[in-house]
């Protein structure tokens, strides 16, 4: 594993992160916290040590079970939790219906007090969970966080910029300096404004933690236009329109793992997004000891080669619309 620093505040965090929402969520499958528990010593012992989960998951769930597992090896890893949502006590999600947030700087500091007891300590990296506008101009809720961070219960304090937002808050953000790290969408099939942001941030001298690798499972291989998902599972709101237009997309990509090449889809993936500036780490979300090895196995593989860079670039430039090129025309990978 290889790690990098977050500018400015002492916190180094592994390449590939570990999403734990799985473990709260039980969307791919829920295994228990025994099980999960092990995973985790899993991860940390093929050298992640970025751990990343919202408060929300599970209700707090995959947030007790990551305390649980590092309550004697704390000091060996990177915690990072989202808060904003106001999600205790409200109606369980629904399509078109939307968790209530809850930005109030009285709030906010309930949430990461509450988030740091079922984590067992201090939280490394604390982020604002998809915060609107204005409350990224309230200078009550700005001091709210530098008290938590004097106190001890925060390190960091970050941004969650949502799937679909306008980049124009991104870029303000990075402007005002307020937050070392953002957390983007940055996924190789496209629609995220993080390609944007990780460069801009790299430039300004921050970065930002990626999330949307996993493209939702679309890279897994596992699925095809018939599939179906259970009750429950967010891709299930998103329709079968959502899921022929990822699959036409993961085609497109094929040559990243033809015969001859080192990496899974999955793997070309986080190297792609390891590959631009700015980018401090790469969180997946992990549901189970095979995936987990393929993700951490990432970092030991060979970059991609500049032509496939160029190749993926001109695919998301054109909304994945461009022709095959002629084949030999990628070079082989040293």
């Amino acid at each position: 594993m290889r790690y990098r620093e977050i500018p400015g505040t002492g916190i180094r965090v592994s390449e590939v992160g570990f999403g734990a929402e799985p473990l709260g969520t039980g969307w791919w499958g829920d295994h228990g916290d025994d099980e999960a528990v092990r995973l985790l010593h899993s991860a940390l012992d093929q050298g992640i040590t970025l751990f990343d989960v919202a408060d929300r998951d599970g209700d707090g769930r995959a947030q007790q079970v990551l305390g649980r597992a590092f309550a004697d090896r704390r000091d060996r890893v990177v915690l990072a939790t989202r808060v904003g949502y106001a999600w205790e006590g409200a109606e369980p999600r629904r399509p078109g219906r939307p968790m209530p947030q809850d930005f109030r700087p009285e709030a906010i500091r309930r949430a990461v007090q509450d988030s740091a007891r079922r984590l067992g300590g201090v939280i490394d990296i604390c982020e604002l969970h998809h915060p609107p506008r204005r409350v990224l101009a309230d200078d009550a809720l700005t001091a709210e966080m530098e008290r938590l961070v004097a106190e001890g219960t925060v390190r960091a304090f970050g941004a969650c910029i949502p799937r679909g937002a306008r980049p124009g808050d991104g870029r303000r953000l990075i402007r005002q300096a307020r937050f070392p790290v953002l957390d983007v969408e940055l996924g190789i099939l496209g629609h995220d404004p993080g390609a944007e942001l990780a460069g801009l941030a790299h430039a300004a001298g921050s970065c930002v933690i990626a999330r949307g690798a996993h493209c939702r499972g679309l890279l897994e291989g596992k699925y095809s236009a018939q599939t179906t998902f259970p009750p429950g599972d967010p891709r299930a709101e998103l329709g079968a329109e959502w899921l022929a237009d990822g699959l036409r997309r993961v085609d497109q990509l094929g040559f990243l793992h033809a015969e001859g090449r080192p990496w899974s889809l999955g793997q070309a993936a986080i190297l792609w997004a390891l590959a631009r500036p700015g980018v401090a780490s790469v969180v997946v979300p992990v549901h189970g000891h095979e995936q987990l090895e393929e993700f951490a196995g990432a970092i030991g593989l060979p970059p991609l080669a500049e032509a496939d860079l160029q190749r993926i670039e001109a695919l998301i430039e054109a909304d994945f619309a461009v022709p095959e090129p002629q084949e030999g025309a990628i070079s082989a990978v040293a």
